[in-house]
């Protein structure tokens, strides 16, 4: 009896053992492709050929459609892989090109602002002169006292009330046109 249980359980574990090497093909799920190369050479691969090539699945699958980008491998013989890597080095001199364009343009675009920056520093400085020395004319006119001017001949004149009134009027004038 024991050796009828023996063979009972040498026939299950090879049945099981048949059962296990039946499904391993199934989960194998590789995608195999078939594509002529340019030199008309039939190729098999697990990678699927460049986009611009006639392809078939083997396996009767549905082939994935292609996607229009360059393989994430380059195939021996693939046109597109050459054409991808001359574009490639055409839009690195472009890009090396317009690189230094748009830094001669910020060259320039630097100087016109450093120009411009010192020309409004230049009107600033002259403002604000402008703006102390009519606050000083205010203050002598508003001060009162006797006030004298040199006269064409060189002979000293006082100032009237009237060209008092006068002067500080100019003077507050000044002062609202030069100082905020």
């Amino acid at each position: 009896m024991a050796k009828n249980l023996l063979n009972k359980g040498v026939c299950m574990l090879v049945r099981l053992l048949l059962l296990c090497l039946a499904i391993v093909p199934l989960m194998a799920n590789a995608e195999i492709y078939k594509w002529k190369d340019k030199d008309g050479v039939t190729r098999y691969s697990d990678i699927p050929p460049p986009s611009n090539i006639k392809q078939e699945s083997i396996s009767g699958k549905k082939v994935a459609k292609p996607t229009g980008q360059a393989p994430l491998t380059p195939v021996e013989g693939d046109i597109a892989t050459s054409v991808n890597r001359n574009k490639t080095t055409e839009k690195a001199k472009e890009t090396s090109a317009s690189q230094d364009e748009a830094a001669k343009k910020r060259a320039q675009d630097a100087e016109v602002q450093k120009a411009a920056d010192q020309q409004k520093q230049a009107e600033l400085k002259v403002k604000q002169e402008n703006c102390a020395a009519a606050r000083k004319n205010l203050v002598t006119y508003s001060t009162g006292g006797r006030i004298s001017k040199i006269n064409d001949q060189g002979e000293r004149e006082y100032l009237g009330d009237e060209d008092l009134d006068a002067g500080k009027a100019d003077a507050q004038k000044d002062v609202d046109a030069y100082c905020d």
